[in-house]
């Protein structure tokens, strides 16, 4: 129980973290800040069309690079990584995902 405790807490502080950042913003810039609101349609759009392109590519990079690494179930890297303790496979998951989302960035121009 405490541990569903600790995550609402956790939400909670990230929803109050926004929205006071979102009303500071608003005080101090507000011609930016209603230029960002009108412009972010755009970008959620653009988000909604490369988010599951980028998606694509980081699975068939996943997949590809941890099959030629010998891998042939996710298993076998769970042993690998956990009993073994070798970090290779945790290493190809979080570059691709820090790929993903530097190409994402990439792609998306407010």
């Amino acid at each position: 129980m405490k541990s569903n405790r600790t995550t609402l807490v956790g939400i909670l502080v990230l929803v109050a973290a926004v929205a006071i950042g979102q009303a500071v913003t608003f005080g101090v810039a507000r011609n930016s800040w209603s230029a960002f609101i009108a412009r972010l349609p755009v970008i959620v759009s653009m988000i909604a069309f490369w988010g599951p392109i980028c998606a694509v590519f980081a699975a068939v990079f996943i997949y590809s690079t941890l099959r030629l690494l010998g891998f042939e179930s996710l298993e076998e890297i769970r042993k690998e990584s956990v009993e073994q303790n070798n970090p290779t496979p945790a290493i190809v998951f979080v570059g691709t995902l820090i790929a993903s989302f530097l190409f994402l960035m990439l792609v998306i121009r407010p």
